[in-house]
């Protein structure tokens, strides 16, 4: 992979990245947190837990869009360029996301509140679909000799960021008297969305091209179907990229989204405590994804993810144990091991981990294709899986396997492949 030094571009690039990542992880972040709270009774009519299984469901069919979106965007990233990308799925997110908040529901337009649902939700994950391979491609081209895992974790950082605008906005929102937020206040988080699409396409509008992309336009490299072309020639990069993402989908989305719903429900655990204890590891989340990713460029990739898949593995039954105390220092806890140190030590160095599993002529397909497919198999179905198995079961000890069982994959996917943090 070309290195280049940094310039005031490619740091006005670094920024631009960010900035709209943050963006667009605040909206696909927010409909996480409406569907663990308030989407099952406004969307579905009821409060029981078949409500909550059908309004994850809709969460789902946004990870079922990324693969979409990984291969639409995937292709004209490889083919017109990666800045070009990420002003689309900038607009289409925001666009989505704003639209969620003026939706009739259930009492007033029946089935067409969760018809319409999933159309925005839909559009939600065709756009993000290409939005973590483009900014963070743009970076990782850009990074200095030895820098790749730092450079490619500042845009991922983008989606703590998120989550921290996301979490912060709805826990405010949700401090309302309950009548009111089911009435009009958690419409307000998707409504802001109109000012942050703005925002967020005028910081990427003046972005220039990656001198990787530019280097293999010039010499006339690009390939006509860069997915096919990964397809036949780098099959197992595709498949092992896939792999690379399941704990850090399962774990995080099963924090994010789960056991928002259960903590609620089972725990009788006040939703604002529980969205100030997502924020605050969120927020710490912002220093953690960069620091680990720099850590990665010093000890290596397998050995900065192996560590992160042990705290992990050790660290999903204690989890559980921490939210059962109910007290609100202990559920901070938890949330602040969970996400900001198990969690980014797998996350922070995935970036360039999975760019350099790919030339360059076919990255960006790659990278959004294998990815985008992780995801939809492993994380936009987590909470409806957790879910699921605690109906089944009336325990959690299922669900903390199954934790388990994803990073054995993400174990097998990292350490049957080569080091590439030397590369």
């Amino acid at each position: 992979m070309s290195q280049h030094p940094k310039s005031p571009n490619q740091r006005r690039t670094m920024v631009a990245s960010t900035v709209g990542t943050v963006m667009e992880w605040y909206d696909f972040n927010l409909y996480g947190l409406a569907s663990a709270l308030v989407f099952g009774p406004l969307f579905f009519g009821s409060d029981s837990t078949g409500a909550t299984l059908a309004s994850f469901a809709t969460f789902a069919v946004g990870f079922a869009a990324r693969p979409i979106g990984g291969v639409v965007f995937g292709h004209i990233g490889d083919r017109i360029g990666r800045k070009y990308v990420l002003l689309v799925t900038m607009f289409v997110m925001g666009l989505a996301t704003a639209l969620v908040g003026v939706l009739p529901t259930h009492a007033t337009i029946g089935v067409w509140a969760p018809i319409l649902l999933i159309v925005l939700r839909i559009a939600q994950g065709v756009a993000v679909g290409g939005e973590f391979a483009g900014a963070t491609l743009l970076t990782v081209e850009n990074a200095p000799p030895g820098r790749r895992g730092l450079y490619g974790a500042i845009p991922a950082m983008g989606t703590g960021a998120g989550f921290v605008l996301a979490s912060a906005v709805f826990g405010l929102v949700s401090l309302l008297p309950d009548d009111a937020f089911l009435d009009w206040g958690w419409r307000l988080p998707f409504l802001l969305s109109f000012a942050l699409v703005v925002f967020g396409v005028w910081a990427r509008r003046g972005i220039e091209e990656t001198p990787v992309f530019a280097e293999m336009e010039e010499q006339g490299e690009k390939v006509r179907f860069p997915l096919l072309h990964t397809l036949r020639t780098q099959p197992g990069a595709v498949i092992r990229t896939m792999g690379i993402t399941v704990s850090g989908f399962v774990w995080g989305y099963l924090i994010q989204a789960f056991t928002l719903a259960y903590a609620t429900s089972e725990l009788d655990i006040p939703k604002s405590t529980l969205l100030w204890a997502v924020a605050l590891a969120a927020t710490l989340e912002i220093g953690a994804i960069p620091l680990w990713g720099h850590v990665s460029d010093r000890i290596g990739r397998r050995r900065m993810v192996g560590i992160g898949l042990v705290a992990t593995a050790a660290f999903a039954f204690p989890f559980f144990a921490l939210l059962e105390t109910r007290s609100t220092p202990l559920i901070f806890l938890a949330y602040v091991i969970a996400m900001p140190i198990c969690k980014d030590m797998v996350f922070g160095p995935q970036a360039a981990l999975v760019a350099e599993q790919f030339d360059a002529k076919v990255r960006f397909s790659g990278v959004s294709t294998g990815r985008e497919i992780g995801g939809a198999l492993f994380g936009g179905t987590a909470p409806f899986i957790g879910t699921a198995l605690f109906a089944a079961t009336g325990s959690v000890t299922p669900v903390a396997l199954y934790v388990l069982a994803g990073c054995a994959l993400t174990f097998v996917a990292v350490f049957t492949g080569r080091e590439t943090a030397r590369g």
